[in-house]
């Protein structure tokens, strides 16, 4: 019953099919069965994952099986500050990936909040109040200006009646309805006068239907299991972390095997050379990397909030960053969805309404009395008007007309009405008689203007009441095809005088009247936007309208906003007709899109996606939130937008201004930028830890001395507990700094990142291994200096404090290097990141607490160290610094810069 295409069903047919009378309704006993049948008319609720499993698949990744696996054997080892410590850390990222992934889906809720509570049904006969929850197919009901719709249906009576239905379909003005069956078998939502849906509302008018989808059988419905359908994937960075986590376990694993059979087969006993397995675990996996990204990101997402996006989901400041393709809403999101009259035809003479200075005369000299006589008409019938807190309310078309009226005559009134002529889709036009203190009346009437002109034989030129000639109609259309043509909807405008024994009714009334004037208006893109897409253009974005509206609409809104037009536009049918495929070859040249359903917008993304794109689809309505969640990242307006478009968005803007999504970008490039150096510098502390710890097992001390002078000397070259300091303080407080990092000033100007380019690219991998090698060869100076006695007398803890000190004091320095791929650190500018100062300051004091104070002591095994011993590491420490920065401004990139 629900799945017939009832707009092409004629009225008759339609309750012949729903088995019910337009009198009697349906009978309570044939409701409460069908009720049964077709179920409540609401969306089923969301499927809400458990909070343990979000905490559980927290630790599903193949580092932290690695982690787990080291705790377990330290436990078994009886190094349980080791453990501990690994335990507390690990709880620590998993509770912070629970407060950020616990998001209820919400957007089902906001779908059933939008529905009315409660109906006008007829049953039995008896018009009644009826929760909507309770509307069935079958059920007659009645509609009323300000209803809000509560099921899908098939119009069989409408007097003037006009739908909101911009939330659902993109049209920005409201929708004609009427009874005939005119749509086409799967013409487009907009098209389907003859039908209203669920959750949109009335605009003016009245009307009755007789329900014929209800609950997730409904347009809003299908909506609703198109977002539970769409998918969700990873974002590029969390794709690339978790390549590089698998990476960096594989090869741990497979060092940690090498070491514990060399020292096996050096005699190390067994317990020993598991220890150096353990430390070796730990010194390769940088265990702070997860909460360092996590928490770079919600600093990100702060000042993105200060800036007006508020970012609801961390990941998508990176893929914001990376973004390469928006697909914009027109409607509300690059227009200001507000009709505004934007030409004016005062007899022959063109004008321009400007929102700020008035009317501005375009060409020749505008009749002040005929200009007047215009805005007396465009005014006069008009069914808008102010409510009590002076806001002007009713038809966004009539409303237009008022406020263009106003801008020119600030005290025009409308006249007092004795009579009218509705509007309806079938005149085309509406009517009304007017009259003034003196008795004498007149006709006014607005309507399409190829109607208003076949009712005239007159027109007023100049001031001048001239017969209406072929020639004269000729100048007039093809001025009105000028405004057409730029995307206007335009009213003509015609008024007669009216004798007192004219009757008020009949078809006389809009007999032989007198051309006035035309208006022409749009819905006018915002003053922000035309800078905002050159600045995306710039930054190597490219953007593409997707719009309910009609194609030329479109193309004119894109002209004026700079988005190309010598590129086909795709409409809905006809993109309905192209495969996959097809929508392929064409999506990446095409950037207008008109007159479009929900599922064609996913197609879209997807076609898109296919392309390689990283693709931001913004947008307001209902009709948006598939593929807002389809999307790469979904960016929703929050003043005007829709619940359900916020809570299926990955973004929201909280001022609806399209230019801050060019911040948004700007600000994820530079979050992402700064992620990069983060990520870098711990993996190139790592490599170092790795290779310190590796080749102190191949090379122990033992065997550079004499066994007598090897005594004490003997065990790994830094404890677990210690590398596990270093990787957590000395690590992750200097690589958070760097995820705080000042943006550069060229961020806007390059190409977006490619989705397909590792972090760990093989340039990368070579400065890692290249800067960690270099760190290795000035902390093991410190190390065998010490141990062979070329500072001094030394025991194993000495020796371990040196090099622990040594590896501190030169990830440190290290730090600052990575502040900039360009600029050496011995540059003015290395010290200007106030964060990573003090990070470097705060980790050398807590070093030396580890150092100095005896309860720290003796949980890291560490030994102060004399004046001697500080200038031996620095000077251990110098020469590698240098040639770390040497290196580096040898092989700096080269920035690819957008072309726009």
């Amino acid at each position: 019953m629900q799945q017939l295409p009832y707009y092409t069903l004629s009225v008759e047919e339609a309750l012949r099919t729903l088995e019910t009378d337009p009198t009697l309704g349906l009978s309570n006993s044939e409701a409460a069965q069908r009720l049964t049948r077709f179920g409540l008319n609401e969306l089923e609720p969301p499927q809400k994952t458990p909070l343990w499993r979000i905490f559980l698949e927290q630790f599903n990744d193949f580092m932290i099986w690695v982690l787990l696996a080291a705790v377990a054997i330290s436990l078994f080892e009886g190094q349980y500050v080791e453990s501990v410590a690994i335990v507390i850390i690990l709880l620590i990222n998993a509770i912070l990936g629970v407060y950020q992934e616990y998001r209820a889906e919400q957007a089902l809720e906001a779908l059933k909040e939008m529905s009315a509570p409660t109906a006008l049904a007829i049953r039995e006969g008896k018009l009644i109040t009826v929760p909507a929850r309770e509307l069935v197919p079958g059920d007659i009901v009645s509609l009323e200006s300000g209803n809000k719709i509560p099921a899908d249906g098939r119009l069989i009576e409408a007097n003037a009646l006009r739908c909101e239905e911009a939330a659902l379909t993109g049209e920005s003005k409201p929708a004609r309805k009427n009874v005939e069956a005119t749509a086409q078998l799967d013409s487009p939502l907009g098209d389907r006068g003859d039908m209203v849906f669920s959750g949109t509302s009335v605009s003016v008018g009245r009307g009755l239907y007789v329900v014929t989808a209800t609950g997730t059988n409904t347009e809003m419905g299908t909506i609703a299991r198109l977002m539970a359908e769409a998918e969700e994937g990873e974002t590029p960075l969390q794709i690339e972390l978790g390549r590089v986590g698998k990476r960096i376990a594989l090869l741990v694993l497979a060092i940690c095997a090498i070491v514990f059979v060399v020292d096996m087969l050096q005699g190390v006993d067994f317990s020993e050379s598991l220890l150096v397995a353990i430390s070796l675990a730990v010194a390769a996996i940088p265990e702070g990397l997860p909460a360092i990204v996590t928490i770079a990101l919600a600093l990100g997402v702060r000042r993105m909030a200060e800036q007006n996006a508020i970012v609801k989901k961390l990941p998508a400041v990176e893929t914001l960053g990376s973004t390469s393709f928006i697909c914009s809403d027109k409607t509300g999101t690059l227009t200001q969805n507000v009709m505004t009259v934007r030409d004016v035809l005062v007899g022959l003479t063109p004008v321009i309404v400007d929102a700020q200075r008035g009317v501005v005369v375009e060409e020749g000299v505008v009749n002040a009395d005929d200009e007047a006589l215009l805005f007396d008409i465009a005014l006069s019938t008009n069914d808008a008007r102010y409510n009590a807190e002076k806001e002007l309310i009713g038809d966004p078309t009539e409303t237009a007309l008022v406020v263009a009226a106003l801008l020119r005559h600030d005290e025009a009134l409308a006249r007092e009405r004795i009579g009218e002529v509705p509007f309806n889709s079938d005149r085309k036009r509406m009517s009304t008689i007017h009259q003034d203190e003196t008795g004498q009346r007149e006709v006014y009437t607005k309507g399409g203007v190829d109607v208003i002109l076949s009712l005239c034989d007159r027109a007023r030129i100049d001031g001048a009441v001239v017969d209406m000639t072929p020639h004269l109609i000729d100048e007039i259309m093809a001025i009105n095809e000028r405004f057409a043509a730029q995307g206007n909807r335009t009213l003509a405008f015609a008024y007669r005088p009216f004798g007192a024994d004219e009757e008020l009714e009949g078809d006389h009334i809009e007999r032989g009247l007198v051309y006035v004037g035309i208006m022409a208006m749009l819905d006018p893109p915002r003053p922000e936007v035309i800078a905002s897409i050159k600045e995306a253009h710039d930054a190597g974005i490219d953007v593409a309208m997707i719009t309910g509206d009609h194609a030329l609409t479109a193309q004119a809104i894109a002209a004026e906003i700079g988005l190309p037009t010598d590129t086909p536009v795709i409409d809905g049918p006809t993109l309905e007709k192209l495969t996959d495929d097809e929508l392929f070859d064409l999506v990446g040249q095409t950037h207008i899109y008109a007159r479009v359903n929900p599922e064609h917008k996913i197609r879209i993304v997807s076609a898109l996606k296919r392309h390689g794109h990283i693709v931001a689809m913004t947008g307001d309505g209902v009709n948006d939130a598939p593929a807002l969640k389809a999307a790469d990242i979904g960016v929703a307006m929050g003043m005007v937008g829709t619940d359900v478009s916020r809570e299926a968005a990955d973004m929201v803007l909280s001022d609806d201004n399209f230019a801050t999504i060019v911040n948004a970008v700007e600000q994820g490039r530079v979050v992402f930028d700064n992620l990069r150096k983060s990520i870098l510098f711990l993996l190139s502390c790592n490599m170092s830890e790795v290779l310190i710890v590796f080749l102190t097992a191949l090379f122990p001390i033992a065997m550079l001395l004499p066994y007598s002078d090897a005594v004490g000397l003997v065990g790994p070259a830094l404890l677990p507990v210690q590398l596990l300091w270093i990787n957590l303080v000395t690590d992750s407080l200097p690589a958070l700094a760097l995820g705080v990092d000042p943006g550069s000033s060229r961020v806007m100007q390059r190409e977006p990142r490619n989705p397909d380019e590792s972090i760990l690219s093989a340039r990368s991998l070579t400065r890692v291994a290249i800067q960690g090698a270099l760190i290795t060869v000035g902390a093991l100076t410190a190390y065998y200096g010490s141990a062979l006695g070329w500072f001094g007398e030394t025991d194993a803890h000495h020796t371990q404090t040196m090099l622990l000190t040594a590896v501190v004091v030169m990830q440190l320095l290290h730090s600052f290097t990575f502040r900039s791929t360009t600029r050496s650190i011995f540059s003015a500018e290395t010290f200007k990141n106030k964060w990573l100062n003090m990070a470097a300051i705060v980790s050398f004091i807590l070093h030396l607490a580890i150092i100095y104070l005896s309860p720290l002591q003796q949980v890291f095994h560490t030994v102060p160290l004399d004046g001697r011993d500080w200038f031996e590491v620095l000077l251990a420490v110098f020469v590698p610094l240098v040639l770390i920065d040497v290196h580096k401004l040898l092989t700096r990139p080269k920035q690819k810069v957008a072309v726009s």
